[in-house]
């Protein structure tokens, strides 16, 4: 094998395994729903349980003492 086919297999190699390694973190987004119809939601959150707690928070100030808000949708 010639130098430079060694040189350019060791690159793909690198390359290959580098862009393995650098998978993007897992963003979380939810919404929250009340049965009043108001809403709340988060976006971009490190962690699930911050991204649920942002959305029920966000559907909580728009929403009566009456009403409870859940979460309807968070991936």
């Amino acid at each position: 094998m010639s130098v430079f086919k060694k040189f350019f297999l060791a690159g793909f190699i690198a390359v290959t395994a580098a862009s393995g390694m650098s998978a993007p973190a897992r963003a979380w987004d939810c919404i929250a729903v009340s049965d009043e119809g108001t809403y709340g939601y988060s976006y971009n959150y490190d962690g699930k349980d911050a991204a649920v707690e942002r959305a029920l928070n966000e559907c909580a100030k728009r929403t009566t003492t009456d009403s409870t808000c859940e979460i309807v949708e968070c991936e």
